[in-house]
């Protein structure tokens, strides 16, 4: 956008016999201060993004590591014994849907964390953002493949769908800021199920002692004199979780309502390393903050994760 108060200075008298070369130089000579620091970061200085392919090397070195880890390990957990024939699994209702915001959520962590190392390595926030939802797609995509041709399981045509909605939910916040207020969480405090030794330790798959939440940014939709009075580092969260979700005369759900914290404005570090960091964490709920729980037994003023 052009500065009215850089054309608004004088500029050299025009004159036939000047050369274009000479007009030029003269516009230049007149806008060449004040209007492109005006205008940093316009289309006047584009900024430039050169890749380090040490660190991008670095970046593929620790992904297939990660990689391997994590597919031994569900490996172990989850398709031990099962391959069979590849088939398709309707389960929208299995774990009283928890499964699925958890799928939500994995596909967005993912998404964060893959875009911060990309932009690290050089890439441009665009890039980086488009790149880290790939990265993500692929590799939700892979696990659920595998469960395709796991005889218990099958391939999840609703986990896919929300692989990718989590996937690209951070692509939509990165074109459209109002949606930069609103933010997934997860929480995570093990069951009984854990605790006790019934389930084999697998985290994961653990719905009785995980909680999705949606934290929104109340500070961003308060007047001038109302942020006066309210940190803008502290939230309004609301909350779902499930209890004893394998047995179906058992099984309830949890709603809430609390205060939760925003670690990417409280945190201090502007660096690309912080920057990623705050992002990555302000995922997680892992502070005691208060509440309230809604479920069938009513209502419940709790301390919890």
């Amino acid at each position: 956008m052009f500065s009215l108060s850089a054309f608004s200075q004088s500029y050299p008298v025009y004159t036939p016999e000047l050369k274009l070369k000479e007009k030029f130089r003269l516009f230049d000579s007149t806008t060449s201060s004040t209007e492109q620091k005006q205008n940093s970061g316009s289309q006047f200085s584009k900024p430039t993004y050169k890749v380090n392919y040490l660190k991008l090397a670095t970046i593929t070195g620790v992904t297939a590591g990660a990689f391997w880890w994590l597919h031994n390990y569900q490996k172990n957990a989850w398709w031990s014994g099962q391959r069979g024939k590849f088939h398709f699994q309707n389960d929208w209702d299995y774990a009283m849907s928890a499964d699925k915001t958890g799928h939500f959520f994995d596909g967005a962590l993912l998404q964060a964390i893959y875009r911060g190392a990309l932009e690290w390595a050089g890439f441009s926030p665009t890039a980086s953002t488009w790149l880290g939802a790939a990265f993500s797609i692929a590799y939700m995509t892979d696990i659920e493949i595998e469960d395709g041709f796991a005889t218990d399981w099958g391939f999840s045509m609703g986990d896919q769908i929300c692989n990718v909605a989590g996937a690209l939910y951070p692509v939509a916040q990165f074109y459209w800021k109002p949606l930069r207020s609103f933010n997934f969480k997860w929480s995570y405090l093990p069951s009984e199920d854990i605790t006790s030794g019934k389930k084999n330790g697998a985290f994961l798959d653990d719905y009785n002692g995980q909680t999705m939440w949606l934290s929104v940014n109340v500070h961003d939709f308060l007047g001038k004199k109302a942020k006066k009075f309210w940190p803008d580092y502290l939230n309004i969260v609301t909350g779902y979780g499930v209890n004893h979700y394998q047995e179906y005369d058992k099984r309830y759900a949890d709603y809430y309502v609390g205060l939760d914290i925003n670690w990417e404005r409280i945190i201090p570090g502007n660096s690309k390393f912080m920057l990623w960091f705050k992002n990555v964490i302000n995922h997680f709920r892992f502070l005691p903050l208060p509440a309230l729980r809604f479920n069938k037994d009513g209502v419940t003023y709790i301390v919890n994760f």
